[in-house]
C-alpha cells in the first residue's frame, strides 16, 4: 500500500526539517551583524532551486527521485546518480546525529561518551522511518503549533535584552562576506530539501508541489531570521562567534524575576524534535534509495541496519566539535553543490526533454490513429 501525505502534512514536516539543526549551530557567522540581510538573500537564492525541485516532481507525478533518475537516464547512468543522491542522504542524517551527540555533551553531559547520544537517537529514529511518512507528518502535526509557540514565547521573552546597536555598522566589511554567508545558509539548510525529491512521490493528487515547497521555505526562513537575529541582539557579534550553540547560549540569558529562569530546555525541545525530524527524513530517503538499487520491495525492513551504520558514521565523521564547525563551514558548502545544484538541473533538463519527446510522439500517434479511423469510417 503506497503512502500518501496530505499538503498540510508536507508543508510541517519540511518546514520542521528546515528548521533542523541550524536551530542552534551559527550558520552564515561571517556575515557578523548583516546575518539578517544573508538570510534573506539565501532565501532568494533558495526560491530559485527549489522551482527546479517542483518542477520535477511535477513532470513526473507519483514518482520519486529515484525512478526519475532511472526513466531520464536509463538504468545504468541512473543508479550512477542514485548512488550519489543516497549517498548524500545518508551523509546529511549521520551529520545531524553529531550535531544532536555533540549539543548534548557539550551543554549537559561532558563526561558522557558520544556513541550513548548517536545510538539512543538512532533508535527513535529507525523507529519513525520503519513506520512511515504518514506517521512523522501526524506527530508533527500535533506539536508544530507548540513548536512554534515555544520559539515565539523566547523570542519575546528576551526582547528585554536586545542592543539594537549590534546590528551596526551595516555592510561594514563590505559586500563579499554577506554573499558568502548567504551561500553558506543557501546550502545549509535551504537547498537541503533536495532531499524531498524522494517524498513528494506520496504527496496525495490533491496536494500542490510548488505550495509545499514555497510555504515550507517561507515559514522555516522565517523562524531561523528571528533565531539568527534574536542571538545577534542578545549577545552581539564577538560572543555570538565564540559561541558553537549562539542561540542557546542566548536563550541561557533570559530571566523573568526570580521565577522563571533556565528556559534554554525550550531550545532543546526544539533542536531535539527538528533534528529528529530531519534524520528521519534523510534516513527515510537513503532506505528508499538502498531499495530501489537492489529491488527490495519493502524498504521499511532496511531501515535498521541502514540506521545504525548511519549513528556509526557519524561518530567517525569528525575528531571533536571544532573540527565539526570547520568542516560545515568550509567544506560542505562545496560538497553540496553537486547533490544540491547540479544533479538536479541535470535531472530537470533531461526530464523537460524526454517529456516534450514523449509527448510530440504520443501526439503524433493520436494524430494518426484518427487518421486512420476516418479514412476507414469514408471507405465504409
Amino acid at each position: 500500500m503506497k503512502e500518501v501525505i496530505s499538503e498540510k502534512q508536507a508543508i510541517i514536516i519540511m518546514s520542521t526539517y528546515i528548521i533542523g539543526s541550524s536551530a542552534i549551530l551559527s550558520a552564515g557567522s561571517q556575515a557578523k551583524q548583516d546575518i539578517w540581510i544573508a538570510y534573506i538573500i539565501a532565501m532568494v537564492m533558495a526560491s530559485i532551486i527549489i522551482a527546479v525541485y517542483g518542477r520535477i516532481s511535477s513532470i513526473y507525478l507519483g514518482k520519486n527521485i529515484y525512478e526519475i533518475m532511472e526513466l531520464v537516464f536509463g538504468k545504468v547512468i541512473g543508479k550512477i546518480f542514485l548512488l550519489s543522491f543516497m549517498c548524500y542522504s545518508f551523509t546529511l542524517g549521520a551529520l545531524v546525529i553529531r550535531d544532536f551527540a555533540e549539543f548534548v555533551k557539550i551543554v549537559s553531559l561532558p563526561t558522557t561518551p558520544l556513541c550513548i547520544f548517536a545510538y539512543s537517537a538512532v533508535v527513535l529514529i529507525i523507529w519513525a522511518a520503519r513506520e512511515s511518512i504518514e506517521v512523522l507528518g501526524r506527530f508533527l502535526s500535533i506539536f508544530f503549533p507548540i513548536y512554534i509557540l515555544m520559539i515565539s514565547t523566547v523570542t519575546l521573552l528576551s526582547s528585554s535584552l536586545f542592543e539594537f546597536d549590534n546590528l551596526k555598522p551595516v555592510l561594514y566589511d563590505g559586500f563579499k562576506p554577506v554573499l558568502e554567508a548567504s551561500y553558506s545558509i543557501f546550502t545549509f539548510p535551504f537547498a537541503e530539501v533536495v532531499v524531498f525529491l524522494s517524498i513528494m512521490g506520496n504527496l496525495n493528487k490533491n496536494g500542490s508541489i510548488y505550495k509545499v515547497y514555497y510555504c515550507s521555505l517561507l515559514i522555516g526562513g522565517i523562524v531561523l531570521f528571528v533565531i539568527a537575529v534574536r542571538s545577534l541582539l542578545v549577545l552581539g557579534v564577538p560572543s555570538k562567534l565564540l559561541q558553537y550553540f549562539p542561540s542557546y547560549t542566548s536563550t541561557r540569558t533570559i530571566r523573568v524575576g526570580t521565577f522563571l529562569q533556565r528556559i534554554e530546555a525550550s531550545i532543546a525541545i526544539v533542536f531535539m524534535i527538528s533534528g529528529f525530524t530531519k534524520t528521519t527524513v534523510c534516513l527515510h530517503a537513503a532506505t528508499k534509495g538502498l531499495a530501489h538499487l537492489f529491488n527490495i520491495k519493502n524498504y521499511h525492513r532496511i531501515a535498521a541496519p541502514v540506521g545504525i551504520l548511519m549513528a556509526l558514521y557519524s561518530l567517525y565523521m569528525y575528531g571533536d566539535a571544532v573540527k565539526m564547525s570547520e568542516w560545515t563551514a568550509e567544506i560542505y558548502p562545496y560538497y553540496a553543490i553537486p547533490h544540491q545544484i547540479i544533479y538536479p538541473v541535470l535531472v530537470w533538463i533531461a526530464a523537460e526533454i524526454k517529456s516534450r519527446i514523449t509527448g510530440k510522439n504520443n501526439a503524433t500517434l493520436t494524430e494518426d490513429t484518427g487518421n486512420t479511423e476516418l479514412s476507414e469510417s469514408n471507405s465504409s
